[in-house]
């Protein structure tokens, strides 16, 4: 059946083209830009709320009346540029392209048609955001902000026509802007000058005074909402930033092909190899700033020489502890936000659930991309007893869940963007999407106007406050893990890997700036290196995750060297944990078919992501076995993974399809609650009870 449906679409399309007349194809052609743009607006919505929800849904929700108002506005400018555009091509492709006109209507009716257009654009826009937006906003504020967005559109459309009436009536700058194109256009001014009055053609006042009115509020914005390292600070949400940069490549690009067109030039080809040479001759590239130690020490030797003892570090860590010691060993693994989340209420979790004495015995987390940002909150709120004040714990889960997609969308709009576009020298070489980022996160720190290092945080191991964090990331060039960490593991070419200290020896790093690098996921946050000259050293860093997403290679790795070389501090008994931010993966029998295209489009994505937690999950305790058998008569090691629970766990969170942990940089209320949830879920549960059972009746540790 389905080859012969496919066959009479066959024949349908074939017959469709042989009878179509030449200039509608022609006007499609140079119709491409606005007609794939209107088509981004519609299917961007069925993308966020069906096809990749894990992805793009969070897009769609949005924190208070302001924001739903804000994206209500954008999304109908967006498609307001998409309409614009459309009709300047309609209206002026006979003159400049020698094609048949097409239907000429009235003056008035011609702005009535694109407003209608601009309309149909955003609807299913302005209707999902409201829909979705409903978890965290009343049904009397998404009226409110309905309401409020739909009379500013209005606004925003009257304002248009306004200055374009005040621009024709304008002599000055008519003749200022038919000069500008006469001279740029090099006398080919066929469609944008009408020859007879010497004035403007139809649009292009329309789209000048939209330029106007869109480049204030651009910059308006821009400046509004720049981040700062402040919590709770109010913010434009990611999803109008994504739409003011639909609005302007519509614009600009639509622009420049109706320009170029003329001349038979690819627009896509110029724009790629004019930004491929800006980022040649004028160096652009993405940065991550290292800190110059101060003070009269040694410039070539800034880390302490004792940064490597790792005897004395555990020492100071366990001294607590008599008689037979206890380690734990903590690995975080990647995922975003969710990991974030999941790290911090896990470790919390623990602490509430075994005692305070539990949290004292960690020595060691190794962490990766979401799991090293709640790593750093969680360390950023231990006191100097060892462990984070109960009071604080709570404080913990809401800065590690703190939305970070705001800061991402400001910075993509207004740097990144001007990189790509060939205009770098307008921005600050050392800031963009992923310095954003780290600013956003400071403002979540316990004290966001006191920046903690590498420096900082090494001081307090050796004070035996904090465990030793290993930040994982991955050196592009080379395939290498980079740690990045206070403590110095050294450099080591058969295991593939190499420290902080190691390759940066006299500079330090702030904590953000060392998360960020262990979760630099594309697209969030762009891949860098460090703004200083370092020869043979300067690699770029990627998220940890392409080498090791669970964080346990490092820590197997440590340990196993660590036992080899001394074992000075009569330890007997380590604890490994594994804290995996998704549910263990199972077989299933109810499959859905999403067709062949889906999979080929954005199956090769979607299997990155089961595959990796899946796979990492069975070799790692594979691994944790083994390593346990090799040092079975000298420590007793036992591995425990904390998946979020799944289905048969927490039947309440799947019930519908209703819950899809994200994996993108921002949680809903629903999904934070889902969480802390989530934990209350398998804390009674098997894996838990056995860690508890060990804990306090195997190995008699106590409870405070």
């Amino acid at each position: 059946m389905r080859k012969v449906i496919w066959f009479v679409l066959v024949l349908a399309a074939l017959a469709i083209w042989l009878l179509s007349p030449d200039a509608i194809w022609k006007y499609i052609f140079f119709l491409r830009l606005p007609i794939l743009m209107g088509f981004l607006l519609i299917f961007l919505p069925v993308l966020a709320k069906y096809w990749l929800p894990e992805m793009l849904k969070n897009l769609f929700v949005l924190r208070n009346k302001w924001q739903l108002a804000f994206v209500i506005v954008s999304a109908i400018a967006a498609g307001m540029s998409v309409s614009l555009v459309a009709s300047i091509i309609l209206q002026n492709a006979p003159v400049r392209f020698s094609i048949p006109a097409a239907i000429a209507l009235p003056e008035f009716w011609q702005y009535v048609l694109q407003y209608v257009i601009a309309i149909a654009l955003s609807s299913y826009i302005c209707f999902v955001a409201i829909d979705l937006s409903q978890e965290k906003l009343s049904q009397e504020e998404r009226r409110w902000g309905s309401l409020v967005g739909g009379g500013l559109s209005i606004g925003l459309l009257i304002l248009v026509s306004l200055i374009r009436v005040g621009l024709s009536s304008n002599v000055l700058f008519n003749e200022l802007l038919v000069g500008t194109i006469s001279f740029l256009g090099n006398s080919r001014t066929e469609g944008y000058i009408d020859p007879n009055s010497g004035e403007l053609t139809s649009g292009h006042l329309t789209a000048t005074a939209f330029l106007l009115i869109g480049g204030a509020v651009y910059v308006l914005i821009g400046l509004a909402f720049n981040p700062k390292s402040k919590s709770r600070r109010a913010e434009a949400p990611a999803l109008l930033y994504l739409l003011f940069i639909i609005s302007m490549i519509t614009l600009f690009y639509g622009g420049a092909t109706f320009y170029f067109d003329y001349y038979r030039v690819p627009v896509v080809i110029l724009v790629l190899a004019y930004s491929a040479f800006t980022y040649f001759a004028l160096g652009v590239n993405h940065f991550f700033q290292l800190n110059e130690f101060k003070g009269k020490e040694d410039k070539k030797k800034k880390v302490d020489s004792d940064s490597g003892n790792f005897e004395q570090v555990l020492e100071k860590r366990l001294h607590h502890q008599t008689g037979e010691r206890t380690l734990v060993i903590v690995c975080a693994s990647g995922g975003g936000i969710q990991a974030a989340g999941w790290t911090v209420q896990v470790l919390s979790g623990l602490q509430e659930l075994l005692g305070k004495p539990f949290t004292k015995a960690i020595g060691l987390i190794s962490a990766v991309s979401g799991g090293s940002v709640g790593t750093m909150y969680y360390l950023d709120r231990f006191s100097d007893e060892g462990y984070p004040k109960d009071n604080e714990l709570s404080d913990i889960f809401t800065s590690a869940t703190k939305d970070s997609l705001d800061a991402v969308g400001w910075g993509l709009a207004y740097l990144d963007l001007w990189r790509f576009i060939g205009l770098p020298f307008l921005i600050r070489p050392k800031f963009d999407r992923g310095t954003a980022v780290e600013i956003d996160w400071q403002g979540e720190m316990k004290e966001p106007k006191s920046r903690k290092t590498l420096a900082t945080w090494r001081k307090q191991i050796f004070e035996g406050e904090i465990p030793i964090p290993v930040f994982n990331a991955t050196l592009v060039e080379n395939g290498w893990r980079f740690l990045i960490t206070p403590i110095t593991f050294g450099e080591v070419p058969e295991k593939k890997y190499v420290d902080f200290n190691s390759r940066y020896e006299a500079y330090d790093m702030d904590v953000v700036t060392a998360a960020r690098l262990s979760a630099t996921f594309p697209y969030i946050s762009p891949i860098c290196r460090s703004r200083k000259n370092i020869p043979d050293k300067n690699y770029h860093v990627a998220d940890g995750g392409y080498f090791d997403n669970s964080g346990f290679v490092t820590a197997e790795e440590w340990l196993d060297e660590w036992l080899k070389t001394e074992n000075n501090l009569n330890i007997k008994r380590v604890l490994v944990l594994q804290i995996n931010a998704f549910p263990e993966s199972t077989s299933t029998e109810k499959v859905q078919d999403k067709g062949g295209w889906f999979m080929a489009t954005i199956g090769p994505l979607l299997a990155m992501f089961k595959v990796r937690d899946t796979v990492l999950a069975t070799r790692t305790a594979k691994e944790a076995l083994l390593l346990k058998e090799r040092w079975k008569n000298q420590v007793d090691i036992c591995y425990f993974p904390i998946f979020f629970p799944s289905e048969s766990e927490a039947p309440q969170f799947y019930k519908n399809g209703q819950y899809r942990p994200p994996l993108s940089w921002k949680l809903t209320d629903k999904e934070k609650k889902a969480i802390q949830d989530g934990w209350e879920a398998i804390k009674e549960g098997e894996a838990i009870q056995k860690i508890k059972a060990l804990w306090h009746e195997t190995w008699k540790m106590p409870t405070d």
